[in-house]
């Protein structure tokens, strides 16, 4: 396997359409730096102009400067609860 992502897509009020989120995204090691993360994140964004989704969201911080090339900028803070 080179790379793998997985997104779902949701219905929303706030957003006045679907959202397809990002869940995950990795590339192999070897295959890093070449390209393969980039061309999965402009087929994911393709599907979403296809199915006329409203945003696509990335609730990360992690390779920040990765996603900002590809167009996707910061809007929120992204609060999280853990039951421990």
């Amino acid at each position: 396997m080179v790379g793998y992502l997985l997104a779902l897509r949701m219905p929303t009020l706030f957003a006045g359409g679907t959202i397809l989120e990002l869940l995950e995204l990795t590339v192999a090691e070897p295959m890093r730096g070449r390209g393969t993360g980039s061309a999965l994140i402009r087929a994911v964004q393709a599907k979403a102009r296809e199915a006329k989704d409203v945003e696509v969201t990335v609730p990360t911080r992690r390779a920040a400067d990765f996603y900002r090339a590809l167009g996707v900028h910061e809007t929120a803070v992204h609060l999280t609860w853990s039951p421990t």
